[in-house]
């Protein structure tokens, strides 16, 4: 008889591993996903954008590096119908040095891996991996490599395709279900119970809610321990092209600056160029169960249109005119915050709860994890089949025998100030507001 698994949250984590139990375990699981939002994918979902950085290699964690460039392998499977682009990914570096070390780090093991990178010493060097006619910025003091493998993934394509996929295997997916708490019989969760009142019954139960894990397991309804886990916004910001630069920008790699977190891509079909910082990020912290960051997304009420702080808006424009100085006299048509869950050292928790025999959690992706949509769940079936990889187990685990670490991250959190946040007249070129002055 097929074991019963719920799936709490539609995303990454979830998708993941439903797709590796339908595809790679027929009959062995019967699998329900319960999504939130009446919308599948979530509008407001972290994997739910236009587009994520593919890399391949780029960890200056070993393990990671390796799990890195099998994702791209599955990513070019025409399973995943072309959502992924290899443009490659040029990472970068200046005085900090963390980000060199991991600069450096990373760098190595593409050569371990015969990925072939391109050592970067001069910001002539650096610009002669940009297309002729484009004008860049000086890059001054910058170095790093080009990686021709990695590039960047159609994330919110990626995820419909996969659950497509997860239909097409037998798998149900139901949007407006959102989880409120479990039913419970001793050290077992036997079901799910919904804000409508409905019980979905369980075997097993994975929480891959993203963001609103921590939130939703601090609820007095559930009040699931948890190692720290965090929900941060991240800034997101995106301007719009000429056909003219258009055809130019196309031909651009991704680039990425693993020190201060500044990343942009090439254009989407729709001449959209998304740019963003991997950094620290900021909380929305609420009173829910205690104190616990709660996303605000633009399906928040009061925050639909998606602002970000007046700070981000003048640091983002200042790192798109380093990058691209004629881009940065265009206004942002667009901006967002990006809610990852944020673990302490950036590895991801993905393991059973200490207090439940059968409830695992599987989250903190910490702006990582959608490059690896393809094969992360591979490894938490692994988990939960308790037959992973040892390091895996112990690295992802409710307590890791060390803090291995699998990122950099620049900066310090900072906590959402309402009035701090942007207008459409802070998204023009030129535009100065002070935050905290309106």
């Amino acid at each position: 008889m097929s074991q019963k698994v719920v799936i709490v949250g539609s995303g990454v984590f979830g998708m993941s591993t439903a797709l590796w139990m339908l595809e790679e375990r027929p009959g062995k699981y019967n699998v329900t996903i319960l999504e939130k939002c009446e919308t599948v994918p979530a509008p407001d979902a972290a994997s739910t954008d236009i587009n994520k950085i593919v890399r391949a290699g780029d960890y200056e964690d070993p393990a990671l590096a390796k799990l890195s460039v099998d994702a791209v392998k599955f990513w070019k499977r025409p399973d995943w119908e072309g959502t992924y682009h290899e443009s490659g990914v040029m990472c970068l570096a200046g005085d900090d040095p963390a980000g060199r070390a991991y600069v450096d780090g990373s760098m190595n093991n593409c050569i371990a891996m015969d990925l072939g990178p391109t050592r970067i010493e001069t910001p002539e060097e650096i610009k002669k991996h940009f297309p002729a006619g484009l004008k860049t910025g000086a890059f001054p003091q910058r170095t790093g490599y080009f990686n021709k493998q990695g590039g960047w993934a159609e994330a919110a394509r990626a995820i419909e395709v996969g659950h497509k996929r997860i239909l097409a295997a037998g798998g149900v997916i139901r949007g407006g279900c959102e989880a409120v708490s479990f039913q419970k019989t001793g050290k077992k969760v036997t079901g799910v119970v919904l804000k409508s009142g409905e019980v979905v019954t369980a075997d097993l139960v994975l929480v891959a809610a993203g963001a609103w894990t921590p939130s939703l397991l601090a609820s007095p309804s559930i009040s699931c321990f948890l190692p720290p886990v965090v929900a941060t916004g991240q800034v997101v910001a995106m301007i719009k092209l000429t056909p003219e630069e258009y055809n130019i920008q196309t031909q651009a790699p991704v680039v990425f600056n693993l020190d201060d977190g500044y990343y942009i891509f090439p254009p989407t079909k729709d001449r959209i160029v998304k740019m963003a910082i991997h950094g620290a990020g900021y909380t929305n912290t609420v009173a829910h169960g205690g104190k616990v960051s709660v996303p605000r997304t633009k399906l928040t009420p009061g925050a639909e249109n998606g602002a970000i702080p007046v700070e981000a808006v003048r640091k983002i424009r200042q790192h798109l005119a380093d990058h691209y100085p004629e881009l940065a006299k265009k206004p942002f048509v667009d901006t967002r915050l990006c809610w990852y869950c944020d673990t302490v050292t950036g590895d991801w928790l993905i393991d059973y709860h200490p207090d439940y025999e059968n409830l695992v959690i599987a989250t903190g992706g910490s702006g990582h994890a959608f490059k690896f949509a393809p094969n992360i769940g591979r490894e938490i079936l692994a988990i939960i089949e308790r037959n992973g990889d040892a390091e895996f187990r112990d690295r992802f685990s409710f307590s890791p025998s060390e803090n291995v670490g699998a990122d950099v991250r620049n900066g310090v959190r900072k906590e959402i100030v309402v009035n701090d946040l942007a207008t459409t007249t802070d998204l023009l070129p030129g535009a100065g507001r002070t935050a905290g002055r309106l």
